[in-house]
């Protein structure tokens, strides 16, 4: 986290998104896996960072036995752990179900988020959906800021609310400004990332075919108050970095994941770009 500081930032996205695996204490009996919590809020607290958002477990949806059992537990430990550490927010994806048509997709996937409900009134925590894109998701109904507003309308969950991927939202070929301004006051987070319009590379801002100042307008236009987080971890490419993977690598390799200190200077020069992008369109940096 030092070096994440050293580089520009001082908000993070608390990343819950691989807890379920053999033998996480996310899914043990008793509260070890909050000793996971604590050591990332003293770490953020050394570092002079906090958390502004989260995001929660993936797993499988509407699979029967053990798997969703892990899923939900480790999304309902997720919840309580942005409680415990103030964090406002937390991504938590819907999924698709195959075969199902789009009302039958909204109705299953509304009735997995209210297994939430409660958790997030006791926590004080917002839950958000997430837009995907039918490039790798086909049977997954929330591509638009429409579709995204309609599941939300139609949950009804108080605590209910949208973070709007914008690397999954280029993929879609959407115009991203008529997205934004649909979403409005429900908007809540945003997941902020580039490509070339043919997968989910999760690259850093204008290395892609993103039109970002159709977002930007579109942020402004909608009143959005929330945070400019980025998802663009894959700038520089590991060996195992979904969904390009470094071709034929063999334990002979050397260069086949770039070392931290070239990763950092990476991250500080997306920081550059996204201050430059707010401050074009006088929006505050903090």
């Amino acid at each position: 986290m030092a070096d994440i500081g050293k580089a520009g930032f001082r908000h993070v996205d608390l990343s819950m998104y691989h807890v379920i695996y053999s033998g996480s204490p996310w899914l043990a009996p008793g509260d070890g896996w909050k000793r996971e919590i604590e050591d990332a809020a003293a770490a953020a607290a050394e570092n002079g960072l906090d958390f502004c958002q989260a995001h929660s477990p993936d797993g499988e949806h509407f699979a029967e036995g053990e798997s969703r059992d892990a899923l939900e537990l480790a999304t309902l430990r997720s919840v309580e752990a942005c409680g415990i550490l103030g964090i406002p927010h937390t991504v938590v994806h819907a999924a698709q179900l195959p075969g199902a048509t789009p009302q039958e997709f909204l109705r299953e996937n509304i009735a997995f988020f209210r297994r939430f409900e409660e958790a997030a009134e006791r926590y004080g925590v917002d839950l958000l959906i997430e837009n995907s894109a039918s490039a790798w998701n086909p049977e997954y109904y929330l591509r638009t800021g429409r579709e995204m507003l309609e599941f939300v309308r139609l949950a009804g969950i108080g605590r209910l609310h949208i973070c709007w991927d914008i690397g999954h939202a280029n993929v879609q070929g959407r115009n991203q400004y008529d997205d934004i301004t649909a979403m409005g006051k429900e908007l809540r987070a945003l997941h902020v990332q580039d490509n070339y319009g043919d997968a989910d590379s999760h690259v850093m801002p204008l290395v892609g075919t993103t039109n970002f100042d159709q977002v930007l307008r579109g942020l402004i236009n909608a009143g959005y108050k929330g945070d400019f987080t980025f998802e663009g971890g894959c700038t520089l490419r590991r060996r195992a970095d979904w969904p390009h993977y470094r071709r034929d690598v063999t334990d002979l390799d050397r260069l086949a994941d770039p070392p931290l200190a070239i990763q950092i200077k990476q991250i500080g020069v997306m920081y550059e770009i996204g201050k430059w992008m707010l401050e074009s369109y006088g929006l505050p940096v903090e």
